[in-house]
């Protein structure tokens, strides 16, 4: 009797342990933590000098840094059309053409937080070679009567030097090297001209040249995603129609019911008298809002203190 009175002690004594690992795993799984929202960030087209294969160069690499980008999925990248005009908003802004809170409009133009520029500081498709040239050589890219193919021991170099800017006043705020470097071994098949290396394909990725390019993006997006890092998430307030407030940032910012942002507005941009350069802008604190219903890319809110939001108004998280 003793024996059985034992068992069935030692029985309920499995039973509850087993329940009680079984809620402590159920309660853990309940409340998933919620993504933190995805900063916009955009980026412009890189200057490239002529000595190193111009402007096409630039443009190549910027496009990689973009795809580069997209398929990280920490952020939400502008469309480059919309970079492009940004970019040449903060050329007059730097000019001094444009001053005062006209030099403080880009960021209200695209909706990102940070534009990345860059210059192609090197784009060496042959750094040190043992190898020697045909020229005349065709391929899947095009043919070029400057065209070449590499053999045996190439050595291909790309650097970018970046910098994340500031939309909203044309402040650098990081500013840093992106750099890549790759070998090949035997027919490199490294194919270029002189008007500057024809992006995209297998073909071109398959070289050296293409290898030490995508290092470089990865080494840009890694500084980048650091870099971002300390920069606040924003959005923008796009109307607010009697009280109900529409706002620029929706699932594709990962943003959800209940969540609570600080509106802010634009009062006066600091401008350097020197220099005639937006390097801040005073806001003053306007309330919150809470959303009420999330969209893809917008989100609509209600207003839960303080005065109504307008358009244009910047959002932040606190």
């Amino acid at each position: 009797m003793m024996r059985y009175q034992q068992a069935i002690a030692c029985a309920f004594a499995v039973a509850f342990s087993c329940a009680s690992i079984g809620h402590a795993f159920a309660g853990s799984g309940d409340a998933a933590p919620l993504a933190p929202p995805k900063k916009t960030i955009a980026v412009g087209t890189f200057e490239s000098p002529e000595m190193l294969a111009g402007g096409a160069t630039g443009e190549g690499l910027s496009a990689m840094l973009t795809d580069a980008l997209v398929h990280d999925g920490h952020f939400v990248v502008i469309e480059r059309e919309a970079a492009a005009q940004v970019q040449s908003e903060q050329a007059l802004t730097q000019s001094g053409a444009v001053t005062g809170e006209a030099a403080a409009a880009p960021g209200k133009m695209i909706g990102a937080s940070v534009l990345v520029l860059g210059t192609v500081t090197k784009y060496n498709p042959q750094s040190s070679s043992s190898s020697f040239g045909v020229g005349g050589f065709g391929g899947v890219l095009g043919s070029d009567e400057n065209s070449t193919v590499g053999f045996t021991g190439q050595t291909a170099e790309v650097e970018i030097n970046l910098r994340l800017v500031d939309t909203t006043t044309g402040q650098v705020l990081f500013s840093g090297a992106a750099k890549g470097s790759a070998s090949a071994k035997g027919v490199s098949a490294d194919i270029y001209n002189s008007s500057g290396m024809h992006f995209g394909g297998q073909q071109f990725f398959s070289t050296p040249l293409g290898k030490a390019a995508q290092d470089a993006m990865q080494s840009a997006v890694t500084q980048i995603d650091t870099w971002m890092d300390k920069v606040p998430w924003s959005a923008l307030v796009i109307e607010n129609d009697n009280g109900t407030v529409y706002i620029n940032a929706g699932a594709n910012q990962n943003l959800h019911e209940g969540m609570t942002l600080h509106v802010y507005r634009a009062a006066k941009p600091l401008v350097d008298p020197s220099t005639g350069e937006v390097i801040d802008v005073l806001t003053n604190n306007v309330g919150t809002i809470q959303i009420q219903t999330v969209r893809d890319r917008t989100a609509i809110c209600a207003v839960a203190s303080g005065d109504q939001p307008t358009r244009g108004d910047l959002l932040k998280l606190n």
